[in-house]
This record gives C-alpha cells, sequence and structure tokens, in this order.
C-alpha cells in the first residue's frame, strides 16, 4: 500500500473539523502538516499540531516547494481556489480542492488541463454525492411500486444569515450562496437527472446589503423529469430532496450535510403529504468516502478521468446559472 503525504494550504475550521478527523481512518494518507501565513491563524495552527500531530508552515510557498509532500488540502475562501490550485498543480502535487473547484469557468479548465498534462489526481469536495442515502434516494424514488411514476424533484438547501464578516458575503472572497449551497443543489439536480438534464431557468436573490447573491432559484429539465432546485444564505435552514411520484412523495431531510454520526431516514409521504412511514438508510462517513475518491483519484486513471469530467460539468452548469441569472 503507496501511502500519501499530505499537507493543508490554511487553518480552516472544516479541515480541523470535518478533513482531519476523517483523514485518521485512512492509513493510506500520512498528515505531514498545516501551513498559514495571517497572523491570525498563528494560536490556531497550534491546535492543529496538538490534537493531530504534524508540522506547522509558516509560508504557503514552504508546501509547494516540499518535495516529501504529494498532495495538498486547500480549504481557503473561492476567490484563492484558481492562484493556489495552480500553485499546487505547477509543483506536481495531487490537489484536494474545498468546493467550488474555482469562481469561473476558463480557471477551472485551466486547472483541469493542468491536472491532465501531469497525471495528477483533484477532487471537487462536494463530499455529500459520496454518501450512501443518494443512491437509495436514487432507487427508492425509481420504484414505482413506492410512489409511482416520478414526475418532479425538487432540492432545497438553505441556513439562516452569519456573521456578515463571513467570507460568504464579501464578493472579494469569492461570496455568494450561488458558490456555497447553491453549488450543492445543483449537483444534486444533475445527479437526480442522471447527469442528463439541462437548465432551462435561474433566478438569483439579492440584498440591499451585500454585493453577492444571498439566494437563488431555478429548474432543470430532462424529458418528461423536471428538478426544482432552490438556496439560499438567508432563510430558515432547509437541507432537503423529494421526489414527487403519481402515488406519493419520499423526502430525504439532511440529503447534503449528514454527519457521519447522523442515522439517515428518508420519510414516505402519500400524495397529500402525509407521513406514512419512515425508512431507515443509516449512518455514512461521506468526508471519509471523498478522501478515499482522492486517493483513488491519485492511483486510478479511469477515476482520475471521471472526476476531470465531474468538475467540469459543474463548473459549465454552474456558469449556465451566471448566464441565465444575468450574474457577473
Amino acid at each position: 500500500m503507496e501511502k500519501i503525504k499530505i499537507a493543508i494550504l490554511g487553518a480552516s475550521e472544516i479541515a480541523y473539523r470535518r478533513f482531519l478527523p476523517a483523514l485518521k481512518k485512512d492509513q493510506r494518507f500520512e498528515y505531514i502538516g498545516v501551513a498559514y501565513e495571517r497572523e491570525q491563524d498563528a494560536e490556531k495552527v497550534l491546535d492543529f499540531k496538538a490534537n493531530y500531530g504534524g508540522c506547522i508552515f509558516t509560508s504557503f510557498n514552504d508546501v509547494f516547494n516540499d518535495p516529501n509532500i504529494d498532495a495538498v488540502y486547500v480549504p481557503q475562501p473561492p476567490a484563492f481556489h484558481f492562484s493556489f490550485g495552480k500553485r499546487v498543480l505547477e509543483s506536481g502535487k495531487h490537489l484536494f480542492m474545498e468546493k467550488p473547484f474555482t469562481i469561473d469557468l476558463k480557471d477551472t479548465l485551466t486547472l483541469i488541463s493542468l491536472a491532465k498534462d501531469n497525471d495528477l489526481g483533484v477532487v471537487e469536495n462536494y463530499m455529500f454525492r459520496f454518501h450512501k442515502q443518494i443512491k437509495a434516494f436514487q432507487d427508492l424514488a425509481l420504484n414505482e411500486d413506492l410512489i409511482g411514476k416520478v414526475k418532479k424533484y425538487e432540492v432545497r438547501f438553505s441556513f439562516p444569515r452569519r456573521a456578515t464578516t463571513d467570507f460568504r458575503y464579501n464578493k472579494k472572497l469569492g461570496g455568494g450562496a450561488l458558490f456555497d449551497c447553491g453549488g450543492y443543489t445543483i449537483m444534486l439536480s444533475d445527479i437526480l437527472l442522471a447527469r442528463k438534464g439541462q437548465i432551462t431557468a435561474f433566478t438569483p436573490l439579492y440584498s440591499d446589503e451585500f454585493e453577492v447573491d444571498i439566494g437563488g432559484e431555478g429548474r432543470f429539465e430532462s424529458n418528461e423529469l423536471i428538478c426544482n432546485f432552490s438556496f439560499g444564505m438567508d432563510n430558515p435552514y432547509f437541507c432537503f430532496a423529494k421526489a414527487f411520484g403519481e402515488k406519493g412523495i419520499l423526502a430525504a431531510n439532511r440529503v447534503l450535510t449528514a454527519p457521519s454520526d447522523f442515522d439517515v431516514n428518508f420519510d414516505l409521504l402519500d400524495s397529500s403529504g402525509n407521513t406514512m412511514e419512515q425508512i431507515n438508510i443509516g449512518v455514512d462517513d461521506s468526508f471519509l468516502k471523498s478522501i478515499d475518491n482522492f486517493y483513488n483519484a491519485v492511483f486510478n486513471s479511469e477515476i482520475r478521468k471521471e472526476n476531470y469530467e465531474i468538475i467540469t460539468r459543474q463548473a459549465e452548469m454552474i456558469e449556465k446559472v451566471k448566464t441565465l441569472g444575468g450574474m457577473k
């Protein structure tokens, strides 16, 4: 078993709270350390070292230039994904990128081309797609004995407003709901329509308080099927997918953000929306599975190619949404 030596670019919350706990479970990786450049992160990296070991790099360049490092996890604000991702790939290292891969289609295509030219593995960390509930939802929705023939899907992901200093509300940092919760709903909609749908409508939502979009709603269409998606970051918390059949409704109520210890249950509803029964799916670790996919992308050319295609399609769909919504 060949190990991958990986470092982290920045002392982010998701790296500390989600990535490293999952990484510890996969013995095929060796955690090398975390890099920081902002003075306010000096104390945070001490917690990384105390709880997960590894060394502390005081410059991102030290990570790019270290021949002992095989791969880099980039959990930076979206505006920096292209520049840091490019440095990672140019240094010959594999790239585990937080979503979105970049905030511009041309930049994504540049990084994918660079990865292809150097046979490097890449992942855009939409980890939900690896959770077993996604396939379970697809299979149950298509079981006509359960809810009848599916006519429509609906996907929604929204959460209450965070601190105004959060990068999501800062245009210069690549903020905006589309690049955050919106990307989840677009990818899941695409999965539910078997990656054969087309986005036919989209309307962004704005607030006078911020330069970025704070939400939006749109529509996928594929043959006789449609999927309506909506998202927002100034709303009550919703995170669901629903399949509307001729006889009933199948609802997954934590479809995009289920933690590794969350016991997933689907609701089976009658045509009036009344709960008839719950279907237990169980627990699953989607972050660990995303890390597993990354390992396979490094050593398996077919997985590597599949990731290139998935990342490219996601970037193309977001670009389509931006065009339909008149977003710059």
